[in-house]
């Protein structure tokens, strides 16, 4: 009797001695996937009867014995000879597809199914067994690089320097009371208020005392110009009108009026843009070099903005010309990935993503649905890439995938979960998939403004090969 199983990827490293412990054939099968006919040797079938034994001694109560100190006749009373095998075949299975993997140039996208006759796996004998898994499927390239776009360059510009020293002087001003004048923009006020829509009050419709900068445009539109004119101690009432895609969707295009007190009254005054101000705020002697200094940051910034969006345009290109029949685990995954994105991209702003439902009124299947489209795109785009990269010759090097796996673990504080998922082949692969993708883009860059140098490559060796 057969018996099915579904196996996860083994989160330790791949083995790299290069020992064949498994003998592995392949076989296409429809749907982008493939069977892996895979025979594990007596010895190593042996050594995994062993692990299953140690294991479950150490779960398994035996009377007159310590935790994993019961011979193996009495783990085969109390725990059950079916028991053995099942823990011996997961074992079993577990490493031995990590094995035959090793051997193929194969790249899974999926879990494997596996068919094994568990009535076969016995001490003393090979065993056989098949793996079915999912795999990257072909894609038929177009042209991705005969565009008539090029790389758009804004010039960085006098104002735009003067921008960023506003902003400096800005983060260096002090604050003085105001005394004899009307509010103006620019003022930082402190206000009291209370809004009402059809005579009740909202959520959010008022505060005791809002500190804001008159003009800057952190209330609605409309609310922080009725404060010009007003002086220290005056209220006034007014009506606003909630903008049609204002994020509470109960206020969305509702009058609301508004009671308001100005508290207090203060302006910023700006240091004085000379010297001793580039002094202060940078590592130069005057004003002249700052502005080289900005300008100098500003080009820089420029470009990479400038070369990040060429290469979206490239990349947005070649995915247009290609064609790829998307498997639907690999969309499903994705889906899920894009979720969990979502998530933590809410929990940043501390909010669930069941509040963030209710507030859109949306269902769990609905997002799913909803998400669908660019997961797809996103899929496509990443098979493309995949299947450029190969025509191009650029991989990821095994050293390259150790030192952004060491550069995460500094950067995240060498979290357990986090080196345990760097070291597993699922982890390794999206490393170096991620690091191929990146020298791509800048190769099809490079070469098309002529500034295109040699590209590392990397012989494909089983410690970078897994599934993408």
């Amino acid at each position: 009797m057969s018996k099915d199983v579904r196996v996860r990827v083994s989160p330790r490293p791949p083995p790299s001695s290069g020992a064949d412990l498994v003998t592995v054939s392949t076989r296409p099968e429809p749907g982008s996937r493939v069977a892996l006919e895979i025979e594990v040797p007596s010895p190593e079938v042996d050594r995994h009867f062993a692990t299953a034994y140690s294991h479950l001694a150490e779960r398994t109560r035996v009377p007159g014995f310590r935790p994993g100190k019961a011979p193996r006749h009495l783990i085969d009373r109390y725990a059950g000879r079916a028991s053995v095998v099942a823990e011996a075949i997961d074992h079993l299975v577990a490493a031995s597809y990590d094995a035959a993997l090793d051997q193929t140039d194969l790249i899974p996208i999926d879990q494997p199914d596996v068919q094994i006759e568990a009535g076969q796996v016995t001490e003393g004998s090979p065993v056989t067994f098949t793996a079915t898994v999912s795999v990257r499927p072909e894609v038929a390239l177009g042209d991705y690089y005969d565009y008539a776009f090029d790389i758009e360059r804004k010039p960085v510009t006098d104002d735009d320097v003067d921008a960023v020293l506003t902003e400096m002087r800005e983060g260096q001003a002090t604050l003085r009371p105001i005394d004899g004048r009307a509010a103006q923009d620019g003022d930082v006020a402190a206000v009291k208020f209370t809004g009402t829509i059809d005579g009740k009050p909202f959520e959010g419709g008022s505060a005791d005392r809002l500190p804001l900068v008159i003009g800057e445009g952190r209330m609605i539109a409309g609310w922080e110009e009725q404060l010009v004119g007003m002086g220290i101690g005056e209220a006034k009432e007014f009506d606003v009108t909630f903008p049609d895609d204002y994020r509470v969707e109960e206020v969305r295009g509702k009058l609301a009026h508004f009671e308001v007190e100005l508290l207090d009254l203060r302006e910023r005054i700006l240091p004085q843009l000379d010297d001793e101000f580039a002094k202060a705020v940078g590592e130069v002697e005057s004003l002249e070099a700052l502005r080289a200094e900005i300008r100098d940051a500003l080009e820089k910034r420029g470009e990479a903005e400038a070369r990040h969006l060429f290469g979206d345009r490239i990349i947005d290109y070649a995915t247009a010309n290609s064609s790829v029949e998307l498997p639907e685990v690999m969309i499903a995954n994705e889906v899920e990935i894009m979720r969990d994105e979502l998530r933590a991209r809410l929990a940043q702003q501390r909010i669930g993503l069941d509040q963030y439902l209710a507030l859109a009124k949306q269902s769990p299947e609905e997002l799913l649905a909803e998400l669908r489209d660019p997961a797809s795109r996103r899929v496509k785009t990443l098979l493309v890439l995949s299947a450029i990269a190969e025509r191009e010759g650029i991989d990821a090097t095994d050293a390259e995938i150790d030192a952004e796996a060491a550069d995460q673990l500094s950067r995240y504080g060498d979290e357990p979960k986090l080196r345990e998922y760097l070291g597993s082949r699922r982890g390794r692969s999206y490393l170096r998939m991620t690091l191929r993708n990146q020298k791509l883009v800048e190769h099809l860059i490079n070469r098309k403004l002529g500034t295109d140098g040699p590209v590392a490559t990397a012989s494909a060796s089983p410690a970078s090969t897994g599934s993408e």
